[in-house]
């Protein structure tokens, strides 16, 4: 197997955390009261755009759960970077990321996981009694840094296995739009998950149904990059290999089983009646359901490169003979 098991815990566990770092960024912007600023944002209510408006209104939730949820995001991300490391083999190749002098794709998605780790560390300390008064320009500046440094993260974990060429399946766009797609269904389950813990006497049905609406938005733009990937590998000879095994034979049950039925089609029609019922259980349930096919996408995905043809000398003389004879 061309990857490590650490290398494919900090693809999930690093697309996690930055996929919860957006999630909870968009929460903060539409909670930006929490932190006693409460008395400027009435004065301002009527001048704001009528998005803002409806952000704030449907987006409102308790305090615990932001509180919670940027304590988690930081724990996946801390892993995450752990992960990584630890393949590294030495902790000096990962910094070098961040003191290289060029400007590459890599060196702005190691920056975006470092700003990512930063802002969560802000968010968790301020959100846990050491911030009970910021600015509300300093609140709104980090949230929306929060969402950025989230989503540019959640893309560079599929980034980083585009930088193989030599492994061919890796070459395409939907590598990182399947990797940033899961990582923010990862960050909404994590939100249902800590949700499923706090107990507040204000209602919050409205903000988790918002987001149960966008999470299946994002399920199903997820299954259509999953499709077209599909149909990308079994449509190249190079990749046509990786393509049978992945959804006919060694794979199989990995991809159509834990990624498809748990982690796409489960959670969607969960979702469909969320919060309603059992808004605890259901929240657990739809968590669990979406963590399970992130880390069965990493898997699936990396583990093409033991099918590709740079790493299969059989298929690759194959080729060459049905090359010459044609």
């Amino acid at each position: 197997m061309l990857f490590s098991e650490l290398a494919v815990a900090y693809l999930f566990f690093g697309g996690a955390g930055a996929g919860t770092c957006a999630v909870m960024g968009v929460l903060e912007c539409a909670n930006l009261g929490r932190y006693g600023t409460r008395a400027t944002y009435r004065t301002t209510k009527k001048s704001q755009p009528r998005l803002i408006r409806w952000v704030r209104r449907n987006l409102r939730v308790p305090h615990e759960l932001l509180s919670r949820g940027w304590v988690l995001c930081l724990v996946l991300l801390a892993v995450g970077s752990l992960c990584l490391m630890a393949d590294a083999g030495r902790p000096e190749r990962v910094l070098s990321l961040w003191l290289a002098p060029r400007f590459t794709v890599v060196t702005v998605g190691a920056w975006a996981l470092l700003a990512s780790g930063a802002l969560a560390t802000f968010f968790a300390l301020a959100s846990n009694g050491i911030g009970a008064r910021l600015p509300l320009f300093v609140v709104l500046v980090a949230s929306v840094a929060a969402v950025i440094a989230g989503v540019i993260t959640a893309v560079y974990t599929g980034v980083l296995l585009m930088q193989l060429p030599s492994v061919v399946a890796f070459g395409s766009w939907l590598v990182p739009a399947l990797f940033c797609l899961s990582s923010l269904s990862c960050g909404v389950a994590v939100a249902f998950g800590v949700a499923s813990f706090v107990d507040s006497r204000v209602p919050f049905g409205s903000a988790l149904r918002c987001l149960s609406h966008m999470d299946r938005a994002i399920i199903i733009a997820e299954a259509v990059a999953l499709a077209l990937f599909a149909t990308f590998l079994l449509t190249d000879i190079r990749t046509e290999a990786g393509g049978c095994a992945l959804l006919t034979g060694d794979e199989a049950i990995m991809f159509w089983v834990v990624l498809v039925l748990a982690g796409l089609v489960a959670p969607f029609i969960l979702e469909c009646r969320y919060p309603g019922g059992d808004r605890r259980t259901k929240g657990l349930w739809i968590a669990v359901c979406v963590l399970l096919g992130g880390a069965a996408l990493r898997v699936c995905v990396t583990g093409l490169a033991s099918f590709d043809v740079s790493q299969n000398p059989e298929l690759a003389m194959r080729m060459a003979f049905a090359v010459a004879g044609g």
